[in-house]
């Protein structure tokens, strides 16, 4: 069932063009890889299977079981992309905040540090 609050699903995520790589590590920004290190030893019930379902902005709506969730990511357009080339499914890994598309790890850029949509955004540096 598609999100009202999204418009049209896919294509809208994007950042501004132009605009700097951003070198963060914060939540919603760039993956650490000590975190994707850390995700990869995991306990089971961190991992909960997800399907992206589309991105307004920099917020992106994620299925996981019968909750829609909202998640902040810098690079929302990015995501949008991938998912149009490889499929909306996708591992939410709950402990890490890190959502990998199936694409991982045919492709490292298939994962994302994610941030809850309800806390403000830490800006790009």
């Amino acid at each position: 069932m598609p999100d009202p609050d999204l418009g049209s699903s896919f294509g809208t995520g994007r950042r501004a063009s132009g605009q700097a790589t951003c070198s963060s590590y914060a939540a919603g920004h760039a993956v650490h890889p000590v975190r994707l290190q850390l995700s990869d030893g995991s306990p089971d019930d961190a991992w909960a299977p997800a399907v992206v379902m589309g991105a307004v902005g920099d917020v992106l709506t994620v299925a996981c079981g019968t909750e829609l969730r909202r998640y902040r990511n810098h690079d929302a357009g990015r995501v949008v992309d991938l998912v149009a080339a490889v499929g909306p499914d996708a591992m939410l890994n709950l402990r890490y905040g890190l959502l990998f598309l199936h694409a991982w790890p045919r492709e490292p850029g298939s994962v994302f540090c994610l941030q809850p949509a309800d806390e403000p955004p830490h800006p790009c540096r």
